[in-house]
């Protein structure tokens, strides 16, 4: 090979090397966004947004934009959200959003992400307490109800209590946050993670958080009640069973005495 030829093949050698180590054009900004999750709180309506790119939204409401895109209007009735951009104008459903990102495995550092947004150690303390404030009030009730035989009401109020201090203190917040936190990887995609994480970031989230012992008390306000008034049946079930029991092995014949062995 001449001196000119082999320079020629190696000039065209660096510069197809050149061209194959530009790293890939990314993604236009120009495809449509797909819809990754809907928040509605009263009259306020939010919106997570996720590009094919990767690019995603916190929760944005009507009227603020999104990678140039402008969330023009949304159809509760239907679930279509119309966005716009430079004259292009889409409508967008959650059943139509095919965005792989929705697949990806979640960790637990996802997960971790979303207990620190929702004040995890703090809102599953009170809930417990809470628990455990009303369990005690129900075994009170039925204890009133229905009176122990050979012991106070307030000796065996007492042992509840005891019973309880020791099954809430394998609760504890610090020792179920690693559990929790493998059980939310293993149950949710990454992106509902993020979207969760997204979700308590907001005033409604917190707010969720915050009130959520409150929420349970009132709805086990709304509980117990039905349940001390099944009591009553409960009982007579079980006396019922207890009799039919009693009087089945009271039917029963006794055993016949085993014939004795020959040549005894």
């Amino acid at each position: 090979m001449k001196l000119t030829q082999l320079r020629f093949a190696v000039l065209a050698f660096v510069a197809l090397a050149a061209f194959a180590a530009e790293p890939a054009p990314a993604p236009t900004s120009d495809a449509a966004p797909e819809l990754r999750g809907v928040l509605i709180s009263g009259a306020d309506q939010r919106f997570a947004l996720t590009l094919p790119s990767g690019a995603r939204t916190g929760w944005v409401g009507i009227g603020e934009s999104f990678e140039g895109w402008k969330l023009a209007s949304y159809n509760q009735t239907d679930g279509a959200l119309v966005v716009k951009k430079d004259g292009q104008e889409v409508s967008i459903k959650l059943a139509s959003s095919k965005v792989g990102a929705a697949d990806v495995k979640a960790t637990i550092a996802d997960a971790e992400e979303v207990f620190r947004k929702m004040n995890f150690d703090e809102m599953l303390g009170k809930l417990m307490d809470q628990q455990k404030k009303n369990s005690l009030n129900m075994v009170r009730q039925m204890l009133a109800r229905n009176p122990p035989k050979g012991v106070s009401v307030e000796d065996r109020m007492a042992l509840q209590e005891k019973i309880m201090d020791v099954m809430f203190a394998e609760l504890k917040p610090e020792t179920l946050r690693a559990d929790f936190a493998k059980a939310y990887s293993e149950v949710f995609t990454k992106d509902e993670l993020s979207g969760l994480a997204d979700f308590y970031g907001t005033p409604a989230g917190q707010a969720m958080t915050a009130k959520q012992p409150e929420l349970q008390q009132k709805m086990m306000e709304i509980i117990q009640p039905r349940m001390l008034a099944a009591m009553p049946k409960m009982q007579q079930m079980s006396q019922e069973f207890e009799q039919q029991q009693k009087a089945k092995q009271q039917a029963e014949p006794a055993a016949a005495p085993a014939a004795p062995a020959p040549g005894q």
